[in-house]
This record gives C-alpha cells, structure tokens and sequence, in this order.
C-alpha cells in the first residue's frame, strides 16, 4: 500500500494516467497534485487552479493532458510534463461537478450543477482545441448532474444525478436515448461503464450499487448491499469482472458483478472516501478522502478465485473446463454471463467440426451473436502456462478495433460444459460463402479488407495463423473481416490435430506457408500470414481455394516442396497489365525466402494505388475512419500484457 500526503482538505477525484505509472488528485485545497503509483513520491508542484475547491479531474487518453473542474465554473487543461495551465480555462455558466475526456481526446463532457442560465442540471460537451462549447446542453436532469463517462466507442455518454436517475445520450444528436433509469431513492453521485460498454455501474446514497443494462436501461439483477452510508464514488475494473466502490463509511469495497457480493474491504482512511479509481492494468485501486490522502493499493492478490490464485495452485496439472474459463475472465476476457441466456433453449447450431459447434444465439436485448463452443475433450488436456498464454491473446483479441476484425465480444459457460466464444452474427457467412452468393461482388476490394484486417494485427504484434476465405465473415454491407483466430490460439494450446470438416491444419494446408508444412517444430508468423494472404486473395479472385485441381493432402505438399505455386488463372488475371500486376503482387506473398515477402502496408499500397487506382480515395477516407477510435485501446491493451 503507497500512501500519498501533501493535501490539506478533502481529495474529492483521483484518476489513474493511461500507462498506470501516476495518479492525479484533485482537492478542496485549491490544488491538483500529480503522484508516482508504485512509490511515495510526489510528481513535480502542485498545479493551482485559482485556489478553488476541485470537484473532478480527468486524464486525456493520450496521456498528455489533465483536465480539472473547479467550484468557479470553469475548466482548466494542464499539461502533464510541465503543470502549465494550457491556455485559457473552459468558461461554464454553472458549477461543473465532473469532467471526462472522450476516448478520441477531442471532447471533454461535463456534469452541471446550479446556475441561473439554462444550462443548470445539464451534461455539456466541450471542443478541446477550441475551448468553446462543442453542441447545445443535454437538458432531462433536474438537479446536479455529479457523473459523466463516455461510452468505449464514444458514440455515447452517460450521467449520474442527484435527480437520484441516470440517463444515457447519444453524443452526436444530444438526446437522451435510455432512461432515466430509475430504482435508486436517494442521490446517484457516481457511475460508470464496463469495458464493453454494455453496463452501467451507479452509486448513491441510499447505500447501494446497481447495475444496469446500457441498451435496455433494465436494472440487472439485484442491489448490491454493504455500505453503511452513502456511496460517492464507483469503477469498473478493465476485466469488467470487479466493482470498486468507496462512500462515507470510510470504507473502499470490491465487488464480483457476477455474484452480487462483496469479496473484500480496505479500511484505510479515517475519513469520508470520495472518489476511487481502477488502475489499467486491473492491479490497483486508488482512493480519495476527506482525511486529505490518497492511497494506492495492490489488490491482485485479493481477489478470491481469480486466475492468480489459480496459478498459484495448479501449474503443471490439467484445468477443467471451468477453470479455463475463469483464467480467460482473469485475464481480461469479457464474461458475458449477464447478458445472455448462458443455456441459450433457442439457439440454433448452424455448423460442426472437429473442434465443436456453432450457434447462432440471443443476448438478452434480442441481439444475435455466435457462439463457438469448444468440445471439452479439446480443451481437458490444457495445463495452466498454455492456458494463461492463450488468454493474453485472446484478450488482445476482444480488444481489436477495426472495420476489418471481427472482434470477440467475450465468453460464457455455455450450457455449463462448454467453453463458449461470443462474437457478432453476420447474415452474409463466411467469404467464401458470400463470393457464391454474390458473384458480381468487387473482389479487389474484399481483397484490401482483408489485407488492411491483418495489416492491424500485425501491427498490434499479432499473428491470425489460419487465415482462408471461410476464416473471413462478411458484414450485412459488404465488409470483410478477419475473424477465427481462437482456432490458432487454442489449437496450439490443447495440442489438436482436428479433422478436415473443421477449421484444422490439415483443412489448412492450402494456404500453409513452406516453412510449416515442411518444418519439424512450425511456428506461425507474420511471413507464413502474408503467405496465406496471398492464397485467399487467389481464392477472393477465382472463388476456388488453392490448388483446387488437387483432392489428396500429400499432393499439396508435394508441390509445395517443389516450390510450385497455383496455376495463374487466366480467366480471372488476363494477360495485361492490371492482371500482370496483380500476378506478381501474388507470386511476392508466395516466395520461398519468407523475408521477401511484402508486409501488408506495401500490399495494400500496390493494390489501392498501382492495380485499381479508382479505389485510393475510397479507401483512404474508409481506412482513416476505421482507424480513428483504435488509439484508447491499445494503449489499455498494453498495460494488461504487464500484468502477464
């Protein structure tokens, strides 16, 4: 436990930086302090906002900037390595009481309090650069509006209010688009988001935390009870598993969402806590009292059945299928047990395989998902160290941000005895089924979404490992997305060899680079990705996989060993120019020396600008727009690998 001391009134906002490494406060001592998390050392002098009580203070997501809200109804910008103001404050017409940066950095919401301007009791959103009030007032509180958190996509905010409700808005349009979501009776001083953005986490004074569905604006399950006095303040842990929350009774409370219970308690503070915070890696919590302190502590090892305690029980012995779950949820990976039907009567299995099943589901909302369920007897011979490796990737996974990804939205005990993977439902199919159904689709295009997906990931450090047509699905406007990178993450886990019917690697053989057909110990790279790039792309083009003349896996390999490559298709690449181009661009992603083959940057870049030109102001506007909103997530991404 760091203890920080060096205010002299109350803390009322603590926020962790986005690499971990600091703490901000803000206090009614005028002052904004800045503090090591993982020693007792204070960063730099105070920053001094004309002396007034701070009610709120935000990090930037691009670490560079602090934001502050004082009782003088403005807010001030700060910039991190000098604790200059920056400019001129934020000029309000009425006290702010919260302030939080949009995941873009461009946008800083506040929550109003009292004012004899109309803008009392409303969420407002601000123009960073500009410092000039970004859209009208969200206007539907009636009284302070003491919390605001952008959704992860910041296509939402949400707002807490001593109205004793909570609203949701859509940021674009300012309307409040659920609620108010009522159930507390008294103040709601505090809320905020899980990672997903799904649920909405409320703290008030009537000594509860609730949960609410962000879609539906139900409340989910029951009141969480143990507070003693009123709740000021809650968080989310970046796994979505835990709640911290801390209130008048001095007391900072941790909380299994899954279970409704309370799993441990820190009584540190002398005082009235006021603000807490999760750290993001999910190791640390901060808080803030009016006992003038801040302090920080490591929970890792609290938490009651966690993937930690896991590891320190079974390394070298075999996990049930529900202790992989529970490492995977450890490790960051979404449980979406709250939001669906884990028994799923309805679903439908709509394909099968060596490794498992998969169906086409609901969530609660009325959302269709899919659901891939690993048989148990792939999974019963996983020990620990393989497990946890494959949970990091899988948590890198369900963090991807990209039109061209198809991300994991999470994981559910599906049906109790099945590990079950949980992604978005797409109408169109898999790329190869969506090329027999619409045989007049662009496929020069479809071939730059799949290049610019796996141009992400492997700028993400990320390998795909099995990348094919009937590894991309397509989405209901025409968008490909890399998808199925579980297979290569738990295959090497649980060591598999599945049959051809599934997603294996004998199935795969057609797009396996040289260096994994024919070496003793393969190792899949980014080199063997650009091979097998090129080999969907054939397929895109002619809607046949490669070498589709041979029936027998032995014959592939054997040409494969002999360095022959598919037949050109004349039909589909004409002897001209774009086909020549095109051709060579293939045969560069098939050569044998796997350090000459183009990374997916040059790729893309021969395609949009040198093969189809036409389609280079398309795509840039495409690719920028997709792109945009990633930057949050990957700076999150890394500090969870720390923890690893």
């Amino acid at each position: 436990m760091i203890v920080h001391e060096g205010h002299t009134k109350a803390v009322h906002s603590v926020a962790f930086s986005p690499d971990g490494n600091s703490v901000v406060s803000g206090s009614a001592d005028g002052t904004i302090r800045t503090w090591k998390s993982h020693s007792p050392d204070a960063i730099g002098e105070p920053m001094r906002g004309g002396n007034h009580l701070t009610f709120s203070v935000s990090y930037s997501p691009l670490g560079n900037i602090i934001a502050s809200a004082s009782i003088d109804e403005t807010i001030r910008l700060w910039g991190v390595n000098t604790h200059e103001q920056l400019g001129q404050p934020i000029q309000s017409n009425s006290l702010i009481y919260s302030v939080a940066f949009s995941p873009d950095a461009k946008l800083i919401a506040s929550g109003c309090g009292w004012s004899d301007e109309p803008d009392r009791f409303t969420v407002q959103l601000w123009d960073v650069d500009k410092r000039t009030a970004a859209s009208e007032p969200f206007r539907g509180h009636t009284e302070f509006v003491q919390s605001v958190r952008f959704s992860p996509d910041g296509s939402r905010l949400v707002s807490g209010s001593l109205d004793k409700t909570v609203r949701v808005w859509d940021v674009e349009r300012g309307t409040s688009i659920v609620g108010p979501l009522e159930g507390h009776t008294n103040f709601v001083p505090s809320i905020a988001l899980s990672p997903d953005g799904s649920q909405i986490v409320s703290g008030s004074y009537d000594r509860t935390l609730r949960l609410w569905d962000t879609r539906s604006g139900e409340m989910i399950g029951n009141p969480f009870e143990g507070h003693t006095s009123c709740v000021d303040s809650v968080d989310y842990s970046p796994r979505g598993t835990y709640v911290v929350s801390g209130g008048t009774d001095k007391i900072v409370r941790l909380w299994d969402i899954r279970t409704g219970r309370e799993v441990d308690s820190f009584e540190e503070h002398i005082a009235d806590v006021y603000s807490v915070a999760f750290s993001p890696c999910g190791q640390y919590v901060a808080s803030g009292s009016s006992d003038c302190k801040v302090i920080i502590r490591n929970i890792s090892c609290d938490y009651p059945q966690s993937s930690v305690d896991i590891g320190q029980h079974i390394i070298s012995s075999q996990l049930s299928i529900h202790q992989i779950f529970d490492c995977l949820t450890g490790s960051g990976c979404i449980d979406l047990s709250s939001q669906m039907d884990t028994e799923q009567g309805t679903a439908m299995i709509v394909s099968g395989g060596g490794f498992g099943d998969i169906w086409k589901g609901q969530l609660h909302h009325g959302g269709h998902v899919a659901i891939k369920a690993w048989r148990t007897n792939t999974l019963d011979q996983c020990g620990y160290k393989a497990v946890k490796r494959a949970a990091r990737e899988l948590f890198l996974w369900s963090r991807m941000d990209h039109p061209n990804i198809h991300r994991l939205q999470g994981i559910i005990m599906f049906r109790e005895q099945y590990l079950g993977m949980v992604s978005e439902w797409m109408d169109n199919g898999n790329l190869h089924e969506y090329l027999r159904k619409q045989p007049g689709a662009d496929r020069y295009q479809l071939c730059i979404h799949v290049a610019s997906g796996l141009e992400y990931m492997h700028s993400r450090n990320t390998v795909h490992g099995d990348l094919k047509a009937i590894n991309v699905l397509v989405s209901s406007d025409g968008i490909a997305r890399l998808s199925d990178f579980d297979f290569s993450i738990m295959s090497e886990v649980s060591s598999v060899v599945f049959s051809e019917s599934s997603n294996s690697r004998t199935g795969s053989l057609r797009w396996a680079a040289p260096e994994l057909l024919l070496a003793e110990v393969p190792k899949r790279t980014t080199q063997s990705d650009i091979y097998a790039l090129g080999m969907t792309m054939l397929e895109i083009l002619t809607g046949e996989v490669p070498y589709s003349e041979c029936r027998q896996d032995y014959t592939i390999i054997q040409k494969v060993a002999k360095g022959t490559l598919p037949d050109r298709p004349l039909d589909r690449l004409k002897d001209d120019i774009k086909g020549n181009m095109m051709w060579r661009l293939l045969q560069d992603c098939w050569r044998r020396d796997a350090s000459e083959r183009p990374p997916p940057g040059r790729i893309i870049d021969t395609l949009v600008n040198h093969i189809i030109p036409g389609l280079a102001q398309q795509h840039n506007i495409y690719h920028a727009g997709g792109l945009l909103k990633s930057w949050f997530d990957s700076v999150y991404a890394r500090n969870m690998i720390n923890m690893f």
